[in-house]
């Protein structure tokens, strides 16, 4: 394994057991398909569970293609790769990425899936359709490590990220677009606000990068942002929005209807949290839904059909190395 960009940190205080919930139906439920292990939600709630990963899981890339779950890489800097299929009703080892890699983004355009950046540095790895073979596309034109990706017509859009220099430990206000027709790499307008570990999620035509943290990337050198932008692609410009209720960095971020969600984080005391906070663009106003069944940080979250799906993050705070959760959850949201 190469050098990793960040230490490895220190075992946390935190729960090193995940959570067990239970459910109904003698022990499991079937959801599209899949068998679910027991595990509560609150009643009404819109959470239903979905098969638990074979590990925990933080820090991933993740993605969805014709209803399937890709898990990609996590701490620390893993080639593993865990797909979830429906028609199989459980998660199983997919090829390994070429290059390990965590603080990776992950996108779908057309037919394929991509992780993008994060320990691989200016990497593109790209798994084909049949979801058996990884390719190199062109390197990216910086190196992008905890950015937020969200695709709209077709171009992925990567903006943040972390400057990947232990001795000058910064985040990035920058924006790169990854046009996979053309298989090229454009630069576009920066973001207002530096930031790393934000989410990032596309609606009304616009991209929506959302909460984060600066600085750095450590305990003691950044702080969670309310910060959110939104991008509007004809005028290569970002304005703000809304902040977030509560600043969050290390979040997870999808869009859902006329909605942009926001899932778990890291506080600005290190708590751990469980919040859901909803956006709607047309009022400009985020308002708070009922909380996840557990907190989480470094968690992933992908549309897929009517329901967002919510997967892994740690449990402990900062990065807390045994905390990584192995629950996947499906979200319906309330009206």
């Amino acid at each position: 394994m190469s050098q990793p960009l960040h230490p490895t940190p220190a075992p946390s205080d935190g729960p090193s057991r995940r959570t067990v919930l239970a459910a109904s139906v003698a022990g499991s439920i079937v959801l599209g398909g899949c068998m679910a292990p027991r595990r509560d939600a609150p009643s009404g709630s819109g959470w239903s569970p979905l098969p638990d990963l074979p590990v925990g899981v933080a820090k991933f890339a993740l993605a969805a293609r014709g209803g399937r779950l890709f898990v990609m890489g996590g701490y620390d800097t893993l080639q593993r790769v865990w797909v979830l299929d429906p028609a199989a009703g459980r998660w199983q080892a997919g090829p390994p990425l070429p290059r390990g890699t965590d603080n990776a983004a992950g996108a779908t355009v057309g037919d394929e899936v991509l992780a993008i950046g994060g320990e691989a540095g200016r990497a593109l790895q790209r798994l084909d359709a049949s979801g058996t073979r990884w390719s190199s596309g062109p390197d990216a034109p910086a190196v992008h490590f905890g950015a937020a990706a969200a695709v709209r017509a077709s171009l992925v859009h990567v903006a943040g990220g972390w400057n990947a220099d232990n001795r000058a430990s910064a985040s990035l206000v920058r924006h790169d677009v990854y046009d996979a027709a053309a298989a090229s790499w454009r630069t576009a307008a920066p973001l207002a606000v530096a930031r790393n570990a934000a989410g990032a999620a596309t609606l009304a035509g616009r991209v929506w990068v959302v909460g984060g943290r600066a600085p750095g990337i450590r305990r003691g050198d950044q702080s969670p942002l309310a910060s959110v932008e939104a991008y509007d692609p004809a005028a290569d410009r970002w304005t703000a929005a809304a902040p977030l209720p509560i600043a969050r960095g290390s979040l997870a971020v999808a869009a859902l209807g006329a909605h942009v969600y926001a899932f778990g984080g890291e506080e600005a005391d290190g708590r751990v949290s469980a919040r859901v906070d909803r956006y709607d663009p047309g009022r400009d106003r985020w308002e708070s839904l009922p909380p996840m069944p557990h907190a989480a940080h470094g968690l992933g979250a992908v549309t897929v059909g009517d329901a967002i799906i919510v997967v892994g993050g740690y449990a402990g705070g900062s990065d807390a190395v045994g905390t990584e959760r192995a629950t996947a959850w499906r979200y319906v949201p309330p009206a």
